[in-house]
C-alpha cells in the first residue's frame, strides 16, 4: 500500500521539477563542443596561409604519460572532422578498443565553405586542369558574390606541407608512434591519399581513399601507379577503398580497376581492401564509408 500513497508525491514532485526547468530554458550562445578534442592554427610557409588542426584525443590520453598513440591523418577537416571525431569516439565507449587512436583532421582558416571549395581544389588534387579551373572559380562566385581564384595541381605542395611542418608539429606536442602513421580522405581526399601513396609511401602505412576521384585529368593516377611499380619492388602498406553504389559508374570501374592493379603487383607488405555500399551516392555514402574504413584498417569492433 506504501507504493499507492506515494504517488500524489512523486506526482507534486515530477510536476514541480518540471516547472522549475520550464522556467529556467534558455539559448547558450557557444558553440556545440566536441569532447576530447584541442585545435592548433599556424601560419603554413610553403602554402602561404593560415591553416588549422583539430585534433581527437582518446577518451585516456591525459591518464596515460607513457602510452604511444597511431596518428591517422584526415584531409577535409572544415567539413568532416566532427563526424570523424564522434565515429572515433563510439569505439570508446563502454570500453577503448584498440588500437587507440590520435586524429589529426587538417582544415584552413576560412571566411566560408566557398574558401574550403578553392582550397581543397588547389590542394587535393596532382594536375592543373584550367577548365576545372574555371567552373570551380564560377560556381564559387556564384554561391557567395565574392572573385574567386581556382588553381588546381597543388598536390605536391600540399603534401610537403603534410611531411615538413603537419606531422612535425603533431610529433613533437603529442605521444604518436612515428612509425605507425595513416592517411585518409574522400573524393578529392581520396585521390589525395593515393598520390601520396604512390609519391612518397613511406610517409605513411595507412591508406584510406573513400570514393577516389580516380577519373581525374582522364586518370593520371594510373601513370604514377605505373611509375611506381617500375621504380619499387615493395610496398608495405594497408589500403582500403571504397564506393556508392548509385554512384557514377566510372567511380566504381576505376576503384576495382586500381584495386586490381596493386593485387597483380604481389609487392611483400601490401593489403588491399574494397567496399562498395549498396544503394549509396557519392554524399550519402560518407558516414558508412568513414566507419568502414576504421573497421577495416585498424580491426576496430
Amino acid at each position: 500500500m506504501k507504493p499507492i500513497h506515494s504517488i500524489p508525491l512523486i506526482a507534486l514532485f515530477l510536476f514541480l521539477n518540471i516547472n522549475k526547468a520550464q522556467a529556467q530554458v534558455e539559448k547558450i550562445n557557444q558553440p556545440v563542443l566536441i569532447p576530447n578534442t584541442e585545435m592548433w592554427s599556424f601560419y603554413s610557409q610553403i602554402l602561404g596561409q593560415d591553416m588549422i588542426l583539430f585534433i581527437k584525443l582518446p577518451s585516456g590520453y591525459y591518464n596515460n604519460s607513457k602510452k604511444l598513440y597511431p596518428s591517422w591523418y584526415f584531409t577535409d577537416g572544415n567539413r568532416s572532422f566532427p563526424l570523424i571525431a564522434n565515429i572515433a569516439s563510439i569505439f570508446e565507449i563502454p570500453i577503448p578498443s584498440e588500437p587507440e587512436l590520435i586524429i589529426i583532421s587538417i582544415a584552413y582558416k576560412i571566411k566560408d565553405m566557398a574558401d574550403w571549395g578553392a582550397w581543397r581544389t588547389r590542394d587535393l588534387t596532382p594536375t592543373n586542369i584550367p577548365s576545372l579551373d574555371s567552373s570551380w572559380a564560377k560556381t564559387l562566385t556564384g554561391m557567395t558574390g565574392r572573385q574567386f581564384e581556382v588553381k588546381s595541381g597543388g598536390a605536391k605542395r600540399f603534401l610537403e606541407c603534410v611531411e615538413n611542418e603537419i606531422i612535425p608539429l603533431v610529433e613533437s606536442n603529442y605521444r604518436v608512434s612515428t612509425t605507425d602513421r595513416g592517411i585518409g580522405g574522400y573524393s578529392y581526399g581520396g585521390l589525395f591519399s593515393l598520390y601520396t601513396l604512390f609519391s612518397q609511401s613511406e610517409l605513411f602505412s595507412i591508406y584510406y581513399a573513400g570514393s577516389p576521384s580516380i577519373n581525374y585529368d582522364k586518370g593520371v593516377l594510373f601513370n604514377l601507379e605505373k611509375d611506381f611499380s617500375i621504380s619499387h619492388k615493395n610496398l608495405k602498406a594497408k589500403v582500403f577503398m571504397s564506393a556508392g553504389e548509385a554512384e557514377d559508374s566510372t567511380m566504381i570501374y576505376n576503384m576495382k580497376k586500381m584495386a586490381s592493379l596493386l593485387e597483380s603487383r604481389r609487392y611483400p607488405g601490401l593489403s588491399v581492401t574494397t567496399c562498395i555500399f549498396q544503394n549509396e551516392t557519392h554524399q550519402s555514402c560518407i558516414p558508412a564509408s568513414i566507419m568502414r574504413a576504421f573497421r577495416v584498417l585498424y580491426n576496430k569492433p
